[in-house]
């Protein structure tokens, strides 16, 4: 079973990758394009923030032209289900709008990005069970620690490539089982018992295995400059 496990592991790599990622670039109020298309007739940001002060009801529009593909992505890595998905961008620009002014963010992408996963996190917790969502909501607050060193500015990104990379080498360095205990608590969001009971691992040895893999990767990401 455990060799299962461990190929299943190895196609969610990359995806356990993108969302460390996303969590540092979000520390850094920071968030890389994930839908790359080249963006037409779209105005520049500070235009679009101006024409909410304005009351203008096309920096709606805006907004969801140059950033809805953005938003859909960040909300997807929450939710499956495309009908919540369409709700929460929907919301996402509403209530951007409703808060511009008072607020006028220094980056549209990135105040548009934490809105669209706040409102994600929300749905996803209003679905699904209680055990469920605070097993999630626990695992995001101690990846936190990874990264609660990150003093970089907006100005800052990280390189999409080279930390994926980082985080595939850094998870084959790993055992077998903290690679197994890391991708089931941090991916697919289980509980420490969900963990132990489909790993025939006692809670004990499954919490003290995360610890330790967290420790490492927060010294890793430290050592190879993605905290500055």
């Amino acid at each position: 079973m455990k060799k299962d496990m461990e190929i299943r592991c190895r196609s969610h790599r990359q995806q356990l990758c993108e969302t460390l990622r996303y969590r540092i670039c979000a520390r850094r109020h920071q968030l890389y394009t994930i839908d790359r298309k080249e963006e037409v007739n779209v105005l520049e940001d500070e235009k679009i923030i101006e024409l909410s002060f304005q009351r203008n009801e096309e920096a709606i529009g805006q907004m969801q032209e140059k950033y809805g593909g953005l938003c859909r992505s960040v909300i997807k890595r929450v939710l499956n289900d495309d009908r919540d998905t369409e709700e929460c961008a929907s919301d996402t620009f509403l209530r951007a709008w409703n808060a511009i002014p008072p607020d006028r963010p220094k980056s549209l992408k990135a105040y548009l990005a934490k809105i669209a996963r706040n409102l994600a996190i929300d749905k996803y917790s209003y679905n699904t069970a209680a055990g469920r969502s605070s097993a999630l909501t626990e695992a995001f607050e101690e990846l936190d620690f990874c990264i609660c060193d990150l003093s970089g500015g907006p100005e800052d990104s990280i390189d999409e490539q080279a930390f994926r990379s980082f985080i595939n080498g850094f998870l084959r360095e790993q055992t077998q089982d903290a690679r197994v205990y890391f991708i089931r608590r941090y991916w697919y969001g289980e509980s420490i018992r969900e963990i132990a009971d489909a790993c025939g691992a006692g809670q004990e040895k499954v919490k003290s295995s995360l610890f330790r893999t967290r420790n490492k990767l927060h010294d890793s990401i430290k050592r190879e400059g993605f905290m500055i």
